[in-house]
């Protein structure tokens, strides 16, 4: 069975109007880029690559709650769409909604439980909710993987100093 985002992104390889949105998104011309994925959607209201590319527009604006109503719609039509249930991961966690952040997580890393981006939204996110052992544990894990990561590095150091664990804090801010 073909899902909808397959469906879309088969469709959007060839299709000059998304394109041009997508152009006009990488470009950071971002009224000219909300303007033509609006016209796509208008079309299309199940687009799912222009949905989530819209989302991206409106969080690069600031709108974080049309993006969030955004890429809600679009891991609803599309739920194996990993990119875009990473987005809205990401945007529940810039409202400080960090249990819905979890959640969206915890629905990727049970597909990728290595990914390092996941785990560190992950970590991020139980910081801001007071689990400081299952953040430290976290960064910890992606710091062994992937040890030349300064903003995850001072996150680490961040959850270690909250903790009282002083020594280590010092050695992570190092």
């Amino acid at each position: 069975a073909e899902t909808a985002y397959l469906r879309s992104v088969k469709g959007s390889v060839n299709d000059p109007e998304l394109v041009r949105a997508a152009t006009a998104l990488m470009e950071n011309r971002l009224a000219a880029a909300e303007q033509a994925l609006r016209a796509i959607l208008m079309a299309r209201p199940t687009d799912v690559a222009a949905i989530r590319m819209l989302a991206e527009t409106g969080m690069r604006l600031g709108r974080y709650d049309d993006a969030e109503n955004l890429l809600a719609r679009c891991v609803e039509l599309a739920p194996g769409f990993t990119a875009a249930r990473h987005n809205y991961a990401t945007v529940l966690y810039r409202q400080n909604k960090s249990q819905a952040a979890i959640s969206q997580v915890n629905r990727l890393l049970a597909d990728d439980p290595a990914n390092p981006g996941y785990r560190n939204l992950k970590a991020a996110a139980l910081a801001r909710i007071g689990e400081y052992e299952q953040a430290i544990a976290l960064y910890g894990g992606v710091l062994k993987d992937q040890p030349r990561q300064p903003k995850v590095w001072m996150s680490y150091g961040h959850s270690l100093k909250t903790v009282g664990r002083q020594a280590e804090c010092i050695e992570a801010y190092r």
